[in-house]
């Protein structure tokens, strides 16, 4: 595994990120001193800040160390904690991190939960190369068992008085999810189509674009891009209906139909979703009657984002063409890469 601490993690609603100081009023009053959360925990409820305060302390220490993994669960609309999520377990040897978690009373139900557990799950796979994610609960809490379900975790089984919380001595029902289950629901997920209408498009590339700022975060080249997206060929990726991806192609010569520019929503990046978009984007320039693809970005060694995409297109088969120093600007070469379709054409 490749352990990188607890990182600040993004969802809709939510900020993951590591405790501070100032957390202690809120953890206290929003889940820590209530007794009906901390029902099936194994730690009893809060008497007094103090005791808050020192366990933040403690926490805050132990996070120093990059295989320690406490986040705060901060809910944006608020500005403040309301739950924490931690690996309890990290075991590098069988790749794998056992999760718990737990959010005050007055936010349950309301799939926040579900939220943070499916966000720290991407983390350890996508991020920190895990193999495998569990959790447990007492069965006597059967709604933190479906969380874990909501997640694409499957039950394991129920282990007999394996347990200990502040109900006493406990069975443990276990859950559990691979890398590769989550790679192919993943996939299963994620719908690919060819879009036509141009405000669809435009909507779409605006989206997405706005949220990857370390990419396009110079306005006028994104306008740039969400305006002509609109008369190109463009593919977008939705997940339960929601898009979070796209990619354009136009025409760049006879034979040569050029990726203009791509987009995945950062918190769905290494599921595969660029891939399939790229893999659609293909089959449809070969149906059209290209021979060649070729696609511009940064030449490798300048940033850091622009590396990975530099990987990601030779991943894809793409080859070095050549480098344009100024055909941008000096600080930004441009490298062109260039790969044949596949395409067989008769003579």
């Amino acid at each position: 595994m490749e352990h990188k601490g607890t990182i600040v993690i993004q969802t809709e609603r939510l900020l993951l990120r590591p405790f501070r100081a100032g957390d202690a009023e809120p953890m206290f009053q929003n889940w820590a001193s209530d007794p009906e959360v901390t029902k099936f925990l194994t730690w009893p409820a809060h008497e007094s800040i103090d005791i808050t305060n020192q366990v933040l302390a403690g926490w805050r220490a132990e996070n120093e160390n990059p295989e320690n993994y406490q986040w705060a669960i901060e809910l944006k609309e608020l500005g403040e904690p309301i739950g924490s999520i931690s690996a309890v377990k990290v075991d590098s040897r069988t790749e794998s991190a056992t999760i718990g978690y737990c959010i005050g009373r007055r936010f349950w139900g309301k799939g926040i939960t579900a939220e943070a557990l499916q966000a720290v799950i991407r983390f350890f796979f996508e991020e920190a190369g895990a193999n495998c994610v569990n959790a447990c609960h007492d069965p006597r809490n059967p709604n933190s068992g479906k969380v874990m379900k909501k997640c694409g975790m499957s039950c394991e089984g129920t282990r007999r008085a394996n347990g200990i919380d502040n109900q006493g001595i406990c069975d443990e029902v276990w859950y559990s999810i691979l890398k590769e289950e989550y790679i192919r629901n993943t996939r299963q997920e994620s719908i690919i189509e060819e879009i036509q209408e141009e405000s669809v498009k435009k909507r779409i590339a605006r989206e997405i674009l706005e949220s990857l700022e370390e990419w396009f975060g110079i306005p006028e080249a994104r306008e740039e891009y969400i305006k002509n997206s609109a008369g190109q060929i463009f593919f977008s990726a939705a997940l339960k209906g929601q898009p979070v991806g796209f990619l354009c192609l136009k025409e760049t010569g006879k034979d040569t139909a050029e990726l203009t520019v791509m987009g995945v929503l950062e918190r769905y990046h290494r599921r595969g979703i660029g891939r399939e978009l790229f893999y659609a984007a293909k089959k449809r320039a070969v149906e059209l009657g290209y021979s060649f693809l070729q696609v511009k970005t940064v030449q490798m060694g300048r940033y850091n984002s622009y590396d990975k995409t530099n990987c990601f297109y030779q991943s894809l088969g793409f080859k070095e063409f050549e480098v344009f120093p100024g055909l941008w600007d000096k600080a930004n070469p441009c490298q062109i890469y260039v790969m044949e379709t596949g395409l067989t054409k008769k003579n």
